[in-house]
């Protein structure tokens, strides 16, 4: 009965209201497992690496997340110049790069997690290219930082330079999504945690994606520098495109 439904739906109904329907049920998943990975944990500060060590699902330890708030307040995200209480003198290519990094740290970290288990070879090749262009974005991002800014490691920030991030680069969500988002350990836990790993990495690396995208294209109009430019159309384009790929590769294993 199942099978003859979907093969009546992939007969009658366009594959973008399909595709259309499984972004949208997407962010329940999404919720579920933030919800999982960091339950009983604080927002009140974080701690975020740039470049989170390589960790698998043996070794993760939900419980022991950076999302840990300590009695300065800060977001501790590695050492370098202190980002708290900063405002809008911060040259945007810094708050990018600063943005950027751990960000890329935890999707990073969550696709090796993920890589062992994942089932499908479509998804195997995706996530190891997600390790492979990312790191290699993550070095070129510190070589500009210590080019443009005198350090290439992030930055102590406080809630004053996450306001100041979102703000500048608009539409990347609230601020628990981008704590989220940013949090390699939360990213680790949610897959870890993941009934069916091979759905819960897509619908993890979608809104990833999404976030970088919405981030990028401010970059793409307020970047001073043209190599942040350059580096910004580059993640519109990749992870655009990926976004396509596992969009489709959803549709295909929700079918099955």
């Amino acid at each position: 009965m199942y099978r003859s439904f979907t093969g009546f739906m992939k007969e009658h109904v366009p594959m973008k209201m399909i595709s259309i329907a499984v972004r949208l049920a997407a962010p329940a998943l999404i919720l579920a497992l933030a919800l999982m990975a960091v339950s009983g944990l604080k927002f009140g500060a974080t701690a975020f690496q740039a470049t989170p060590p390589p960790v698998g699902c043996d070794t993760a330890t939900p419980s022991a997340s950076p999302m840990v708030e300590d009695d300065a307040g800060t977001m501790e995200m590695g050492a370098g110049t202190p980002m708290a209480g900063m405002a809008m003198d911060v040259e945007f290519d810094q708050l990018y790069i600063d943005m950027m990094l751990p960000h890329h740290g935890s999707i990073v970290a969550m696709s090796q997690a993920a890589l062992p288990l994942i089932e499908d070879e479509r998804l195997r090749t995706i996530a190891q290219r997600i390790i492979d262009t990312q790191t290699a974005e993550q070095a070129e991002l510190q070589e500009y930082r210590e080019l443009f800014y005198g350090s290439p490691d992030v930055g102590s920030m406080d809630a004053t330079g996450m306001d100041a991030m979102m703000m500048a680069m608009p539409g990347m969500g609230t601020m628990d999504e981008m704590i989220f988002q940013m949090d390699a350990a939360a990213q680790v836990a949610a897959i870890c945690a993941a009934p069916d790993v091979d759905l819960a990495f897509i619908d993890l690396a979608i809104p990833h994606h999404e976030m970088a995208i919405a981030a990028s294209e401010t970059a793409v109009t307020q970047a001073v520098h043209p190599e942040i430019t350059a580096f910004a159309q580059r993640v519109i384009a990749d992870q655009s495109a990926e976004i396509d790929e596992l969009t489709a590769i959803r549709v295909d294993l929700a079918g099955q």
